[in-house]
């Protein structure tokens, strides 16, 4: 409901950004606003994406890339790659990716235009734990040193980063 791909969104009471959702807004104006992760994300993406272009389509919160891009948002596209450790499979296709390695372009793509919130759904699921200790790591970097709002999912307690400092525990659905 948040990022607008829900109906329900704009039948509900919702304020985004200072702004309630459906005065006027377009859904361009705040996915702007917004980088999102979510596991199923990669399915959506055409099957030979490249990887830096999946990286740099979050500049554009679009799935996959449409249009010509800077010198200088290639060049953020590839630091955040570097900062996942994958900047060498920067021109494969994201189907040649491992599974791990997808997961850490769609995060990269959530994180590269610095959004005022980040939405985290299940972002370590499948990784080992080593790389869910770094990947906690740079959420907690990013939540203790910016502005960004995190929503960080988890079905795991020890997956949430120390910078969450507001949770929410579902059972069954309830709220707990």
């Amino acid at each position: 409901m948040i990022t607008g791909d829900n109906p329900q969104a704009f039948a509900n009471n919702i304020t985004l950004f200072d702004r309630r959702k459906g005065s006027g807004e377009s859904i361009w104006e705040i996915k702007q606003k917004i980088g999102f992760f979510s596991p199923e994300l990669y399915q959506y993406f055409p099957l030979h994406t490249i990887a830096v272009h999946a990286v740099l389509s979050g500049m554009y919160d679009t799935i996959g890339l449409f249009k010509q891009v800077s010198a200088a948002n290639r060049n953020n596209a590839l630091h955040w790659m570097e900062i996942f450790n994958i900047a060498a499979e920067s021109h494969l296709p994201l189907f040649q990716l491992s599974p791990v390695q997808q997961r850490m372009c769609l995060v990269a793509r959530a994180m590269i235009k610095c959004p005022s919130m980040l939405i985290l759904d299940e972002p370590c699921n499948g990784f080992d734990q080593p790389q869910k200790e770094w990947l906690k790591k740079l959420v907690d970097t990013i939540g203790y040193n910016s502005k960004t709002t995190l929503i960080f999912v988890s079905h795991y307690p020890y997956e949430i980063p120390g910078c969450v400092n507001q949770y929410l525990v579902l059972n069954q659905g309830q709220q707990v």
